[in-house]
């Protein structure tokens, strides 16, 4: 069988059997520096998202806005993204709880993140945005992870980052817009819970997000694609 390398678990499973390939998967990883563990602030939580909002994720926001203003009217979102096209990003206008601030620099991000109560990962929930996401796992949960902060995630459970985000255990995750405020609120507010997930974000960054990890698994496909080169010419 043929080598290859994935991003993710899902899509190396897909393809490794529809293509009978020998696959491995090689997690993103992230140059964030871990703040130590906190509590949520819950008089002025900084929650921010970092990212891009197509793909219906900038409906996604702006939920996660609403139930905010539903639990503290003073709850903001900050969202920041390259994206400017206004007919994406004007849909936060009419959202008092939404505070759309452009496009910032990766180092930005990273501070950003740090001092986040709550980092936000989201994904849309119409089918063609699914179909488009099914299998992605961008550096954002490798970020997040990384970062020391509480974690949102809210999307449709079939995309490949909510799947993901869901099976480390590391993140609050809401599949159901009808859930979400509830699920927000336990995160505000269940300080267990936060110190749970920042001990299992750890767990997962060592695990899946570390650079010399992700590099010996590379190493270890292309030695082993060059062995069944050598094979072959043999």
């Amino acid at each position: 069988p043929g080598s290859a390398i994935y991003i993710s678990d899902k899509i190396r499973d897909k393809y490794n059997e529809a293509f009978g390939m020998d696959g491995e998967t090689v997690y993103l990883t992230s140059e964030i520096k871990r703040r130590p563990f906190r509590t949520i602030d819950t008089t002025s939580p900084y929650i921010t998202y970092f990212g891009n909002i197509r793909a219906g994720r900038n409906h996604s926001l702006n939920d996660i806005g609403r139930a905010l203003g539903r639990i503290d009217p003073s709850y903001k979102l900050h969202v920041f993204s390259n994206e400017d096209d206004k007919s994406v990003y004007g849909v936060f206008e009419e959202n008092p709880n939404v505070i759309y601030g452009g496009s910032v620099p990766y180092a930005v991000v990273q501070e950003e993140m740090q001092k986040s109560d709550i980092c936000v990962i989201v994904e849309g929930f119409a089918k063609e945005d699914v179909d488009r996401t099914r299998y992605s796992l961008s550096t954002k949960a490798a970020d997040a992870l990384a970062s020391g902060a509480s974690i949102l995630t809210y999307g449709s459970g079939e995309c490949g980052i909510v799947e993901y985000m869901q099976s480390t255990r590391a993140s609050a995750v809401c599949t159901d817009k009808e859930k979400l405020e509830e699920r927000i609120r336990n995160l505000l507010l269940d300080t267990d819970l936060q110190r749970r997930y920042y001990d299992q974000a750890v767990i997962m960054t060592q695990k899946h997000h570390n650079l010399e990890s992700s590099s010996s698994v590379f190493e270890g496909v292309v030695r082993k694609a060059i062995a069944k080169k050598g094979k072959k010419n043999a």
